[in-house]
């Protein structure tokens, strides 16, 4: 079924091109780009048998040229016979390639340009002779079909090279783009895992206090059943805890196989973000603009973490907006002294002043859904707040007015990175 409509797709296009042609030598002959195409085909679709395909092109493009004729003519039969001779040069070539190319073990571009201009410039001669009945091929005619043969040859060569440039520019460009959405996942994956060994000491520090609370009731005989209900509280909390270290290792590793890069350059890391963050701009269609500017470059090894808290912070100003028209955000990177400073500023909504001392809290957020009335789990300042204080032994700062904008502020020790 596949080979069907391959040469389907074949013998459609071939018959296309052939309007595309010019007149030569004799009358009812012409040079036609359908020649081109054909032996495009023939190499691209290399499953296909060309001598089966030849015959079939060779049969059906004449009668569709016929068609066209026609109007001119005024005669199908007449128009017939004009175009007749091309299933002896659609044969011909077919029958060349299938011996000399399409048998040979070793193929490559080089040997196949050579191979279609003998076929051209043989099938050429066979069906000439056909039209002038094997007579009046002179050494002129030669020369000139030798002349088309190389010109048609020299056409195939610069398509396949654009297509085999165009084919290798589109991997090239799918290649990125993976490894964009690779290093963004595993950055936002190891953040949470940092979050989650976070979560895992207060864990340990809820299972002591249900320990300790369990020693209390002994100690107080307190009744059996409230002796057991703590004692199986604590006992909970421990086995939720093993669970938790376990799937929390477990995606360490994973984490840990993604991407093997020691150190990347801060404007490599920005870049990448910035094409994530356009990309989600364009789908959610937002009205917001970017303005990153980073004014110095150095090496970071705890990219995934620094990633991971510059997107946090990008896209808590996007949120901000509440689908604000004519919405900015902007991001500042810049050397002052012995740090460097990361701003992220928007023109949002802002934050009021009662809640600024309450952003970097676990669990607190001012979003929710208007619709269903569910509120995000508001972990993201805190995570950024985690991530700068403790990987970065740095600080974060925040200035907000309402309705006019917020700035966040990070500053990180210049001597944590390399330049």
């Amino acid at each position: 079924m596949k080979k069907l409509k391959q040469i389907l797709i074949v013998v459609i296009c071939t018959s296309i091109a052939s309007q595309i042609y010019f007149n030569f030598l004799i009358q009812g002959f012409t040079i036609a780009f359908s020649v081109v195409v054909f032996s495009i085909f023939l190499y691209n679709y290399v499953e296909l048998n060309p001598i089966k395909t030849a015959i079939i092109t060779g049969v059906i493009t004449p009668v569709y040229k016929s068609l066209w004729l026609y109007p001119s003519i005024g005669n199908f039969t007449e128009s017939l016979k004009t175009t007749a001779p091309e299933i002896a040069f659609y044969t011909t070539y077919g029958i060349m390639f299938y011996f000399l190319y399409y048998n040979n073990k070793k193929k490559d571009l080089t040997k196949f340009m050579v191979l279609i201009f003998c076929c051209d410039f043989f099938s050429n001669i066979v069906e000439i002779s056909i039209r002038t009945k094997i007579i009046g091929i002179n050494s002129n005619m030669i020369k000139d079909l030798l002349i088309i043969a190389c010109a048609r040859t020299l056409m195939a060569l610069i398509i396949l090279i654009a297509m085999k440039y165009y084919k290798s520019f589109l991997i090239k460009e799918e290649h990125e783009e993976r490894y964009r959405r690779l290093m963004l996942m595993t950055s936002s994956f190891k953040s949470e895992i940092y979050f989650m060994n976070k979560n895992a000491a207060e864990i340990e520090d809820v299972m002591r206090k249900s320990f300790s609370v369990y020693e209390i009731v002994s100690k107080n005989h307190y009744s059996d059943e409230l002796k057991n209900l703590t004692l199986d509280i604590a006992k909970d909390v421990h086995e939720i805890k093993k669970d938790y270290i376990r799937v929390m290792r477990g995606l360490e590793e994973i984490a840990n196989d993604k991407i093997d890069v020691e150190h990347m350059r801060i404007r490599d890391i920005i870049n990448i973000l910035e094409i994530d963050i356009k990309d989600y701009i364009v789908t959610k269609n937002l009205d917001v603009e970017l303005d990153f500017k980073v004014h110095c470059n150095f090496y970071v090894s705890e990219h995934f973490y620094l990633m991971s808290a510059i997107r946090n912070l990008i896209f808590n100003s996007i949120e901000a907006m509440d689908n604000k028209k004519r919405g900015l955000v902007k991001l500042k990177i810049e050397e002052c002294r012995d740090e460097y400073v990361f701003t992220v500023s928007d023109n949002g909504i802002g934050i009021s002043e009662s809640n600024l001392g309450f952003i970097f809290n676990p669990g607190f957020s001012t979003k929710y859904d208007k619709e269903t009335g569910s509120i995000c789990r508001g972990i993201g300042l805190t995570l950024v707040r985690d991530l700068v204080q403790d990987i970065f032994k740095g600080n974060i700062f925040v200035k907000s007015m309402k309705n006019k904008g917020t700035t966040f502020t990070v500053k990180i020790p210049r001597n944590l990175f390399r330049r």
